[in-house]
C-alpha cells in the first residue's frame, strides 16, 4: 500500500500530442498508455484487446465522471487513435480498447507523435481496415458505408484540400448518412386503408392543369397498386403527386400541347387552358398579355420548333411577374423619380438575358422615361418595374408585334373591345395599375 505522503504519479503531457489530438485526449491517451503493463490483455481480430475499470480509471484520474471518460474517449475513437469494443463506459464503467496497429504499447510522454504530412484525396481512395473497424463498432454495415465512397471521393476532390487524415473524415460523413438513413427509415409507413389526398397536393395538381376526375381515377389505380405493393414512404402525398403527374404527362390528351412540334409564328396566342393555367398561378391576363409580344419576337428570331408554346409562355409569365412583385416588396414605400436615375444592373440584366432587349436600345428609353414620370410628378414602388414595362412596350412597337387586351384571351367586356395596346398612350400603359 502506497504511503499516504508520498506524491500521487504525475500524469506527463506530450505538447505535440496535445495539440494532435486535445488536450483532454491527450490525457486519457496519456494515462491508458501507463495503465497498459496491469491490464488483461485479449488478442482478437487481429487487435490486442485490454481491459480498464471504473475503479483503474478513478484512482488515475479523479478530476473527471465517467460521462467526460466516454465523452474522450468517443473522440479518441473518431480520430483514430483508439478502438472501443465495450459498451458505453458511462453505463457500464467497463473501457475495453485497443491501440491502432503499429502502435504496440507507445509511451506518450517519451515518444512524441510525429506530425503526418497532409495530402489531397486521391481518385481510387478506399478507406483502410482501422477506418472499417470503427465504422462497423457504430453499427453501420459495411455496404452501406462503402456506397458512401463515390460521393465522399469526388467531395473531397472538388475542393482539393489537403487532410491528414481522410479516414476520420469519412468516418463522420458515413455516421451522419446512417443516422439520417435510420431516422428516415422510422418515418416511413405503409399505405393507410382509408388514406386520401391532402387539399395541398389537389390544389397543386390542380395548378398543374391536371382535371379532378383525372385524379380520382388515378387515386383508385395509385390506392390499388401501393396497397398490395408493400412499399413504405414519407410522404404518401408526394408520392401520389409523382403517379399523378407521369400518368398526366404520358396520357394523349388533346387538351395538352403534344401535338407535332410548331415553329413560332407571328398570329401564335395562347390557348384557352393556357390562360386559365396563367389565372390560376394569380397572374393578371393584361400583365400576361403585355408579354406576347416580345415572347414572339423572341422565339421568332431564335427560330426552332415546340410542341409546348403555351407551357413555355406560362413559365415566361411566372419569371416576369415574379421579377414584378420582387420589385414591389423590395420597396414597400413609393418615391418619386429621382432627376439622375438610371436602371439599376439587375434591373438592365434582366432586359437583356431574359426579355432579350438590346441594351443600347433600353438605354436609350431613360431620358424621354425620365422626362415624363418627372412631368407626373407619380411615385412609385419599384422604377426599375415601371421601367421594364416600358421598354417591352417600346420593343414591341419597334418590332412592329401587336398586343392588345383581346390577344389570345376572352375579352374584358369593361374596356373597349377593339382598343389595342399600341392604341394607348404610354402614360395609360404605365399608370395602368387595375392588376
Amino acid at each position: 500500500m502506497k504511503h499516504p505522503l508520498l506524491p500521487e504519479r504525475p500524469l506527463c503531457i506530450s505538447p505535440t500530442l496535445a495539440a494532435t489530438l486535445g488536450l483532454e485526449e491527450a490525457v486519457l491517451l496519456t494515462a491508458l498508455g501507463d495503465l497498459l503493463p496491469f491490464l488483461p490483455l485479449e488478442h482478437r481480430s487481429g487487435h490486442n484487446w485490454y481491459t480498464a475499470d471504473g475503479e483503474q480509471l478513478n484512482q488515475l484520474l479523479p478530476f473527471w465522471q465517467p460521462a467526460d471518460i466516454q465523452r474522450v474517449a468517443t473522440s479518441l475513437r473518431n480520430q483514430g487513435a483508439l478502438l472501443l469494443a465495450a459498451a458505453p463506459y458511462g453505463s457500464s464503467e467497463l473501457l475495453k480498447f485497443a491501440l491502432p496497429l503499429g502502435t504496440a504499447r507507445p509511451d506518450p510522454r517519451f515518444t512524441p507523435a510525429t506530425e503526418r504530412n497532409a495530402n489531397t484525396i486521391g481518385p481510387n481512395w478506399q478507406p483502410d481496415a482501422e477506418t472499417m473497424a470503427r465504422i462497423a463498432q457504430l453499427g453501420v454495415p459495411d455496404h452501406f458505408a462503402r456506397e458512401q465512397l463515390p460521393e465522399f471521393v469526388t467531395y473531397w476532390r472538388e475542393r482539393g484540400e489537403p487532410r491528414h487524415s481522410f479516414g476520420s473524415l469519412f468516418v463522420k460523413q458515413v455516421k451522419s448518412k446512417w443516422e439520417a438513413y435510420r431516422a428516415t427509415a422510422q418515418r416511413k409507413q405503409p399505405l393507410p386503408e382509408n388514406w386520401r389526398p391532402g387539399q395541398e397536393t389537389l390544389r397543386k395538381l390542380s395548378d398543374e392543369g391536371v382535371p379532378s376526375t383525372f385524379v380520382q381515377r388515378a387515386l383508385q389505380r395509385f390506392l390499388d397498386y401501393h396497397h398490395s405493393s408493400g412499399k413504405q414512404s414519407i410522404s404518401w402525398d408526394l408520392e401520389f403527386n409523382d403517379w399523378v403527374m407521369e400518368d398526366w404527362e404520358n396520357q394523349d390528351a388533346p387538351f395538352i400541347e403534344k401535338r407535332k412540334p410548331q415553329p413560332m409564328t407571328r398570329d401564335w396566342q395562347p390557348s384557352e387552358h393556357t390562360w386559365e393555367q396563367l389565372k390560376r398561378l394569380a397572374i393578371n391576363p393584361d400583365f400576361a398579355a403585355e408579354l406576347l409580344p416580345e415572347f414572339i419576337y423572341k422565339w421568332l428570331e431564335r427560330g426552332g420548333h415546340s410542341a409546348r408554346w403555351g407551357e413555355q409562355f406560362i413559365q415566361y409569365a411566372r419569371e416576369e411577374w415574379a421579377y414584378y412583385c420582387q420589385g414591389i416588396e423590395k420597396n414597400p414605400v413609393a418615391k418619386p423619380l429621382p432627376r439622375n436615375w438610371q436602371p439599376s444592373p439587375d434591373c438592365l440584366s434582366h432586359l437583356i438575358n431574359q426579355c432579350e432587349i438590346d441594351r443600347d436600345f433600353a438605354l436609350s428609353l431613360v431620358p424621354e422615361f425620365i422626362l415624363y414620370w418627372r412631368g407626373q410628378n407619380a411615385a412609385r414602388k419599384s422604377w426599375d418595374a415601371v421601367f421594364v414595362r416600358h421598354a417591352r412596350h417600346q420593343w414591341a412597337e419597334r418590332n412592329k408585334l401587336a398586343i392588345g387586351n383581346s390577344y389570345g384571351k376572352p375579352q374584358d367586356t369593361t374596356r373597349p373591345t377593339n382598343q389595342r395596346t399600341r392604341d394607348r398612350s404610354i402614360g395609360d400603359i404605365l399608370t395602368d395599375t387595375d392588376w
